[in-house]
C-alpha cells in the first residue's frame, strides 16, 4: 500500500510537500526527500493514505532517517505554533529552534519518554513584580526547591541566567543546566541533555525557548524586555514563547521584572509595590545647560554642568559613573546639508557613520561616504543625533583618557578584553555607552548614572519608545545588588513632566496613561502590528493583495521596501500572505510581529 507523507522542509515555505512511500510514517520522523535537482533534510508533518495528487505524479522519499521521533510532543507543538503565529512558518521555526546537527540529519537516538506520565495540570499565571532584584531572584529560588519541580527559568540576558544558575549551586540546589546562548556542538549537547531527562531544570537566556521540555514551572524574569525579541529572522519573541508551552503543558508561569509590559500590565494588573526613588533621580533642564558641537553633525550633545559636576564628584570616592547615550557611532542619519537629500542603503535603510564610515543600520552593510551629494553635488554631507563615537573625545578631556571607557553590545568584543575592562574599572572610571552598560551595575559599586538625552530615547518612531525609555531609567535605578546609594541624572528638555513623571509615580500610573492613548490609536496591546519588508518591485502588488483580504494595511514611505499590517487577530492575515510562501516565489516577505 502507498503512503502519502506531507513533509514540512526547513526554510521559508509554509506549507508541506507530499511525498510517498510504502508504509506510514510517524510525525517528526526526519526523511530525505528530493527538492528539484538536489534533496533537503524534512520532517514529516502527517501521513495519510490517500492524496490529491495521482501517484506517479508523487515523488517518493529517498530515505528514512528515524524509526520514531526524536523530537518530543510539547516541542513539535510548539514550533507548530510558533510557525502559525509568528507569521514566519512551520519550516522557519524549525530552523529557529533546533539544533543545526538535527537539520542536518546527523544520527540521533529516538526519543524516549521517561517522565512519569500524569494528569495535566491546569495553566496559572501570576506576576512577580518588585524594585530589587534579590527579592525576586530569592522568590525563584524558593519557588524552584530541592524538590521534583521541572523548571524553565529565563533571562533577558545570558550573564544574568549564568549568576542565577551559580546561586542556585551555592545554595545547594542542583541538577539544572545553563541553556548555552550559541549554537553548534554546546546546543545540541544541552538539547539531547534536556530531551533525555539529565536536567531537572533549564536556566538561560532568551534562547531556552528552544529547549526540548515539559515544564511544571516557568519563570520570565524582566519580561518587558526587549532582549526577549531574537535580532535574527524571524525575530520571536521569547516571552511568548515561553508563555504558549507553559499554556500547553498546563504549567505554573511566573512573569516577573520591575516593571511590566503592556500586555501583562492589561491582562493581570499585577500589585505594585511601594517605593519610589524620589531623593535618588535628579532632574536637570536641558534649555539651560551647556552643548558642546561635534564636527559634521547639525545637534550637539547637552553636557550640563550638574552632570559634570557630579561626575568628577563620584569618581573621586572611587565609584563607577555611566554616560548613557543608546545609540553607536559617530552621528546619524547622513544627509546632503544643502538639499537635504538622505543617504540610503540600498535595501532603504538609513545610515549612520561607523569610524568613518557609513554603515546601514537595518542591514549592518558599510559604505565609503561620498565626497559630494548624489542628489544635488552639494559638498557637505552632515549628520543627527551624534553617538558613542562623537561622546568618547568629549569624556577624555574632561577626564584622563585612562579613566574614560566604552561599553556596548560590540565593545567590548573577547572575554578576555571585557574582563580586563571590569578589572580596570574595579577602583572607579567613566563609562561612555549604551543601555547594554547597565549590566556594570551587576558587577561594579555604580554610583552614578547620567541618561544624556532621554527626550531622544523617547522620541523614536516605534510605538513603544515612551516605555522603553522608561523602563532603562527605572531599571538604572534599582539594578544590582545594592542600588539604593545610587544616584540617576535626567537630562531634558521637560525635566520631571510628560512620563517623566511616572519615573516618581510609579509604573501603574505609567500605563494608565500609556494604554488610553494606544487604545485610541490602535496599537499594541489593543491589536497586533505587523511589520512588512518587500522589495519596492513585489511591494504595490503585496498591498493591493492585503487591502483586498479587508486588513487595515500603512505605507509610511512608497519609496522604502516597508509595509505595516494592524489586526485584531492573525488568522486573516496569516491566509492573506500564505501563498507568497510557497516553493517557487521569486521573494519571500520578511514578517516581524510586535505584540505589546
Amino acid at each position: 500500500m502507498t503512503w502519502f507523507p506531507e513533509v514540512l522542509v526547513p526554510g521559508p515555505w509554509w506549507s508541506g510537500l507530499t511525498y510517498r512511500h510504502d508504509r506510514p510514517l510517524e510525525s517528526g520522523v526526519r526523511v530525505r526527500v528530493p527538492i528539484g535537482r538536489g534533496y533537503r533534510i524534512g520532517f514529516v508533518s502527517r501521513c495519510d493514505d490517500t492524496s490529491s495528487w495521482p501517484e506517479k505524479k508523487v515523488r517518493p522519499i529517498m530515505e528514512v532517517l528515524d524509526e520514531s521521533s526524536t523530537i518530543p510532543d510539547v516541542s513539535w507543538r510548539l514550533m507548530t505554533w510558533v510557525g502559525r503565529s509568528f507569521l514566519c512558518g512551520v519550516g522557519q521555526a524549525l530552523s529557529s529552534m533546533l539544533p543545526e546537527q538535527i537539520l542536518k540529519g546527523e544520527d540521533l537516538s529516538p526519543f524516549i519518554d521517561i517522565s512519569k506520565k500524569k494528569e495535566k495540570s491546569s495553566f496559572s499565571m501570576e506576576g512577580l513584580y518588585r524594585w530589587l532584584d534579590d527579592d525576586r531572584l530569592s522568590r525563584y529560588e524558593e519557588l524552584l526547591g530541592n524538590g521534583s519541580t521541572r523548571a524553565i527559568i529565563s533571562f533577558p540576558e545570558q550573564i544574568r541566567a549564568k549568576a542565577f544558575l551559580k546561586r542556585l549551586e551555592d545554595d545547594g540546589i542542583v541538577g539544572g543546566l545553563l541553556w548555552p546562548n550559541t549554537g553548534g556542538k554546546k546546543k545540541m549537547e544541552a538539547w539531547l541533555s534536556v530531551r533525555d531527562g539529565n536536567s531537572r531544570f533549564v536556566v538561560g537566556g532568551p534562547g531556552v525557548m528552544a529547549a526540548p521540555f515539559e515544564p511544571d514551572l516557568v519563570v520570565v524574569e524582566d519580561e518587558g524586555n526587549d532582549s526577549y525579541r531574537m535580532q535574527r529572522h524571524p525575530r520571536l519573541n521569547g516571552r511568548s514563547v515561553l508563555t504558549r508551552l507553559a499554556m500547553d503543558s498546563g504549567s505554573r508561569l511566573v512573569v516577573g521584572g520591575r516593571i511590566p509590559s503592556s500586555r501583562v500590565f492589561r491582562e493581570i494588573r499585577p500589585d505594585e509595590e511601594r517605593g519610589r526613588p524620589e531623593s535618588r533621580i535628579v532632574f536637570i533642564d536641558l534649555n539651560e545647560s551647556n552643548r558642546v558641537s561635534v564636527p559634521g553633525a547639525s545637534d550637539e550633545i547637552p553636557l550640563a554642568e550638574g552632570t559634570m559636576t557630579r561626575t568628577l564628584d563620584t569618581m573621586e570616592n572611587g565609584k563607577v559613573v555611566l554616560w548613557i547615550l543608546d545609540r553607536k557611532g559617530y552621528v546619524g542619519d547622513l544627509k546632503c546639508d544643502d538639499c537635504e537629500h538622505p543617504l540610503r542603503c540600498d535595501c532603504g535603510g538609513a545610515l549612520r557613520l561607523f569610524g568613518g564610515r557609513g554603515r546601514c543600520v537595518r542591514c549592518g552593510k558599510t559604505f565609503d561616504v561620498p565626497n559630494k551629494c548624489p542628489n544635488c553635488g552639494g559638498p557637505v554631507i552632515m549628520g543627527r543625533r551624534p553617538g558613542l563615537e562623537a561622546l568618547l573625545p568629549i569624556a577624555q578631556a574632561m577626564v584622563s583618557k585612562k579613566r574614560v571607557f566604552v561599553w556596548s553590545a560590540d565593545d567590548p568584543k573577547r572575554t578576555v578584553d571585557r574582563r580586563n575592562r571590569i578589572k580596570e574599572l574595579s577602583s572607579g572610571g567613566l563609562v561612555v555607552g549604551t543601555r547594554k552598560s547597565l549590566e556594570l551595575c551587576d558587577i561594579l559599586d555604580v554610583g552614578l548614572v547620567c541618561w544624556l538625552d532621554s527626550d531622544g530615547e523617547a522620541r523614536r518612531s516605534e510605538h513603544d519608545a515612551r516605555y522603553s525609555a522608561y523602563t532603562m531609567i527605572s531599571e538604572s535605578c534599582w539594578r544590582g545588588p545594592s542600588p539604593e546609594g545610587r544616584q540617576v541624572v535626567v537630562q531634558s528638555r521637560r525635566p520631571g513632566k510628560g512620563w517623566q513623571v511616572s519615573l516618581l509615580s510609579g509604573w501603574t500610573s505609567f500605563w494608565r496613561r500609556e494604554l488610553v492613548e494606544r487604545s485610541e490609536l490602535e496599537l499594541p496591546p489593543f491589536r497586533y502590528l505587523v511589520e512588512i519588508r518587500v522589495s519596492c518591485r513585489c511591494k504595490e502588488r503585496l498591498i493591493e493583495k492585503l487591502v483586498s483580504a479587508g486588513l487595515d494595511v500603512m505605507d509610511p514611505d512608497p519609496f522604502q521596501d516597508l509595509i505595516w499590517v494592524a489586526v485584531k487577530h492573525l488568522h486573516r492575515i496569516y491566509l492573506a500572505l500564505e501563498s507568497e510562501y510557497v516553493i517557487g516565489s521569486a521573494e519571500y516577505p520578511k514578517v516581524v510581529l510586535w505584540t505589546d
